[in-house]
C-alpha cells in the first residue's frame, strides 16, 4: 500500500516575516487553510504511519513509560529497528 502525505514549503520572508508557500504540486491551491508542521516531525509522522502500514510494532509492548524516548528516532530504535532499517525506510519516503 502506498501513502502519501500531502506537503508543501512554508518559506519566512527574512523582511517582512510573512509566509510564501512553496507547493510545486498544487495540493493546496484551493484550500483556504493549511497548517505548517517542521520538517523533522514530518519526516517521524511518515516513518510511523509507514511502520503502522507495514505492521512493523513487534517490540511495542516492551517500551516502558520510564524509558527515555525523546525523539522519534528513539522510538524507533527501541521498537527494534536498525540504523540502517531507519535508513531504508527513509528513501523510501
Amino acid at each position: 500500500m502506498n501513502f502519501e502525505i500531502k506537503h508543501a514549503i512554508l518559506k519566512r520572508d527574512s523582511v517582512d516575516e510573512s509566509f510564501e508557500l512553496v507547493d510545486s504540486k498544487n495540493h493546496f491551491e484551493n484550500e483556504e487553510y493549511i497548517v505548517g508542521i517542521d520538517s523533522d516531525t514530518l519526516i517521524g509522522i511518515e516513518i510511523i504511519l509507514a511502520a503502522i502500514l507495514n505492521n512493523d510494532f513487534k517490540n511495542w509492548n516492551k517500551i516502558k513509560e520510564q524509558d527515555n524516548i525523546n525523539s522519534f528516532f528513539t522510538l524507533l530504535l527501541k521498537l527494534g529497528y536498525k540504523k540502517e532499517e531507519i535508513e531504508y525506510i527513509l528513501n523510501e519516503i
